[in-house]
């Protein structure tokens, strides 16, 4: 069971560049969504932080990959494992640099 009650903030600046990395990196158009939630997780045997992510199409289903981890520990591993999980075949190398802090 998935229940918002996490008392700390996501960074919502790593929040952003996981959106625009997906987004760059999938190249997707401008009526795609691409959603990112920090969720505090009260199941037992659950991670206590996980990072949902989704992606939102006009006429194709929704799409959603849970990380066990929060959105600062998120990586461009996970984000490889993101687009496997949707069918989309991204490397590292592509992902990476668009993770990166300014």
């Amino acid at each position: 069971m998935l229940i918002n009650t996490s008392p700390r903030r996501p960074n919502l600046e790593r929040v952003r560049r996981i959106k625009e990395a997906l987004r760059e990196a999938l190249s997707l158009s401008h009526d795609t969504t691409v959603t990112v939630t920090e969720l505090a997780c009260l199941e037992e045997g659950c991670a206590p932080i996980e990072t949902v992510v989704g992606l939102l199409r006009p006429d194709a289903p929704q799409l959603q990959y849970k990380l066990h981890k929060p959105t600062d520990a998120v990586d461009a591993e996970d984000l490889v494992q993101v687009c496997t999980a949707w069918g989309f075949d991204v490397q590292i190398p592509v992902l990476a640099p668009l993770l990166q802090e300014n």
